[in-house]
């Protein structure tokens, strides 16, 4: 039998950077408010027969392993001493985004691969503790610069808002139906545009920690997203208001930090301004590549009359995806 394991890609909205782990060990929490996109990692794993004396491994590359400890590919290693089990498999893997895109590429890689695993081999788990599982090979041991935002965000369905607290627990942040109302409207609105340049996410991260300036943007980029989180007027109105000018203002304090935004960045940001009217630009992720993430009224066919222009080949509707992790057998 054939498993798959299918997780979203995330974008986030508010409070990215607040979930890094070091903040949140010095600052006590961190929030954020995003959702899960409608694109997807999958893992497909094939458990060998009980013979095998090898295992074969595809993703960006092909790895053949006789040792779990010799697997080059540092989250299948890791995924794999995880499960802890002796048959050798067989995996391909198949995503939109790498990690470092932007869009939470290896946190959504690593849980459909988790999630994949545990059901192959009928690993009794649920979704939580996998997100869990998934957070503490990447934080703890593959010492990533990161939070638990792309984890909780990628593997839950639709738009959610997390906080993250000091004593490693997460709580989910609750949202009226009002506000839920009011963002998926608003989302109908997002497009994303690819700045077709790459990056080490981990990189721009270990930056951001090493700069002085970085825990009062931060802090600030916080409180942004905890004044809308708890924001009690459900006028929708009053709803949208609140959350463009949150997205510009946490913006405007995400392109001051260091190594966010590079020259190129910045050209390609004042063209796409230039060409799509809009409520607001953002780079998102941790920055110098990937992504810009776009609110603008126009729709999909008075985008297309000028995507062939450089600055937004490649542009997309940012869809919220219904779906969150699954598992598909075949």
């Amino acid at each position: 039998m054939i498993t798959i394991g299918k997780c979203p890609y995330r974008v986030s909205l508010l409070g990215g950077s607040s979930d890094l782990d070091w903040f949140v060990k010095e600052k006590g929490f961190g929030a954020c408010l995003g959702f899960s996109l409608n694109h997807y990692s999958y893992s497909v794993i094939n458990i060998l027969p009980a013979n095998a004396k090898k295992g074969i491994l595809e993703y960006s590359t092909r790895e053949i392993y006789s040792s779990i400890n010799d697997i080059v590919h540092p989250i299948v290693r890791e995924a794999l001493i995880e499960i802890n089990k002796s048959r050798f498999i067989e995996l391909k893997t198949f995503g939109f985004a790498s990690g470092g895109s932007g869009l939470g590429g290896s946190s959504s890689f690593v849980i459909s691969l988790l999630s994949s695993l545990y059901a192959a081999f009928e690993i009794k788990i649920n979704a939580k503790q996998i997100i869990e599982k998934a957070c503490f090979i990447e934080i703890n041991k593959l010492k990533k610069p990161i939070g638990k935002q792309d984890q909780y965000l990628c593997a839950n369905k639709g738009i959610n808002s997390f906080t993250f607290l000091d004593n490693n627990k997460v709580k989910e942040n609750y949202l009226s139906k009002n506000m839920l109302t009011t963002l998926r409207r608003l989302a109908n609105d997002f497009y994303l545009i690819p700045t077709h340049k790459t990056r080490n996410a981990d990189t721009v991260l270990s930056n951001i920690r090493s700069n002085p300036k970085s825990l009062d943007q931060i802090l600030e980029i916080r409180s942004i997203a905890s004044k809308f989180l708890s924001f009690e007027d459900d006028r929708d109105s009053n709803i949208e208001e609140l959350f463009h000018n949150s997205m510009r203002d946490s913006w405007e304090i995400k392109k001051s930090m260091s190594n966010v935004m590079t020259k190129t960045l910045s050209e390609q940001y004042e063209e796409i301004k230039k060409l799509i009217p809009n409520n607001w630009i953002r780079l998102i992720g941790a920055g110098r590549g990937g992504y810009f993430l776009v609110s603008t009224k126009l729709q999909k066919d008075q985008i297309n009359k000028f995507s062939n222009q450089k600055c937004i080949k490649g542009i997309f509707k940012a869809t919220i995806s219904d779906e969150g992790l699954s598992i598909l057998r075949v």
